[in-house]
């Protein structure tokens, strides 16, 4: 089963875009920090404030390795979460990796009507956003694609996103459709029956193994 997992800096757009992305695809939605909130009962700020933030790398680690997705999901992630190798890994396994690009310049306008982002708060926000961003950088582009999203709406963000995962969403499910399509082993009890001698109408033994039915298997 193929998802997709959205990862980029803070203020990108991962959640608003992952969830148009979800509806557009017929996908499940996913959002790694509401799930971490949700099974600590904080928020991301009150953990980093509280635990500091090498707690919170540690939960959300744990959050990516848990996650339990029963259907194709879309996979809203942390500004932060794909610069952890273990969370790479686990990310690339589960589908395409999708980096939404969104200049510092517009991530910063964001940022500053909100107060939720521990990261992005406090004296000196301007110039610590934009060295932590130069910092992720050279990890977002281990992503499978890079997305453009300035200027654009959400709609256009999730339908540029479709279209560049198109091709590797169609090679899945016909990989899905030929595995389905596949003949399924014959059961040991069966092949033991039909191993076995029987008899004719004149008494004689006929020998299975030439049959047709043993020779096309």
């Amino acid at each position: 089963m193929l998802h997709v997992v959205l990862t980029g800096f803070m203020a990108s757009g991962k959640t608003a875009v992952g969830r148009r992305l979800a509806r557009r695809l017929g996908f499940d939605f996913v959002d790694t920090d509401q799930v971490i909130e949700d099974h600590a009962g904080a928020t991301v700020s009150e953990i980093f404030a509280r635990e500091g933030e090498p707690a919170f790398r540690r939960l959300e680690r744990e959050t990516i390795e848990g996650l339990a997705l029963e259907r194709p999901t879309v996979i809203a992630t942390g500004g932060g979460t794909f610069v952890d190798a273990e969370n790479r890994a686990t990310l690339h396994r589960l589908g395409p990796v999708v980096c939404l690009v969104t200049s510092p310049e517009v991530i910063l306008e964001r940022v500053s009507r909100s107060d939720k982002r521990p990261l992005a708060s406090g004296p000196g926000a301007p110039e610590r956003l934009a060295k932590l961003y130069e910092t992720r950088l050279p990890f977002y582009r281990m992503a499978d694609v890079m997305v453009e999203t300035d200027g654009l709406t959400v709609d256009q963000a999730a339908a540029r996103v479709a279209a560049a995962i198109s091709p590797r969403l169609r090679s899945s499910a016909r990989s899905e459709a030929q595995c389905d399509a596949k003949p399924r082993p014959q059961s040991d009890a069966a092949t033991t029956a039909e191993a076995k001698p029987s008899a004719g109408p004149s008494g004689d033994k006929e020998r299975s193994a030439g049959s047709p039915a043993e020779k096309e298997r």
